[in-house]
């Protein structure tokens, strides 16, 4: 019984592992006059580090909602923090008048459309779901910590 449930255990895990095996593309809006953006400028946009691309443009960053997985991949992926560190980073800008917390969309077809309506507007989505609406500045190839 014991090899049973393990077969079981290695087969729900496999499963788990193909299907979390997915890219972020990091997308701006399609009239953002920048062609690629490189991984530390995108941590540094949703940390509340810059306020702007490196071309000098407002940067307007929106996020998944919490607990989605898109955020945890983009959080552990992009940003090398989990969502409560992040949260607390947010928490102290915010007390200090320094930061405000990107907006929130709670699917894809919203984070598309505020990215495609928002000059300046920035955003990540998992690559299979883009569409011409919008411009991919850097595709994460990721492993899926979901």
């Amino acid at each position: 019984m014991l090899k049973i449930l393990c077969l079981i255990g290695v087969l729900l895990s496999t499963c788990v592992s193909s299907v979390a095996f997915a890219d972020i593309a990091i997308v701006v809006n399609p009239n953002l006059d920048i062609d690629s953006i490189d991984v530390s400028e995108v941590r540094n946009l949703y940390l509340g580090e810059r306020r702007a691309f490196p071309n000098g443009i407002h940067a307007v960053p929106i996020n998944h909602t919490v607990g989605s997985p898109d955020r945890k991949v983009f959080y552990s992926s992009v940003l090398s923090m989990g969502e409560d560190t992040v949260q607390r980073l947010w928490k102290r800008k915010m007390a200090v008048g320094t930061y405000f917390e990107p907006e929130e969309v709670s699917s894809y077809k919203e984070l598309l459309n505020e990215i495609a309506n928002t000059p300046g507007s920035i955003g990540y989505i998992d690559a299979s779901e883009v569409n011409d609406s919008v411009k991919v500045v850097l595709t994460i190839p990721t492993m899926g910590d979901v």
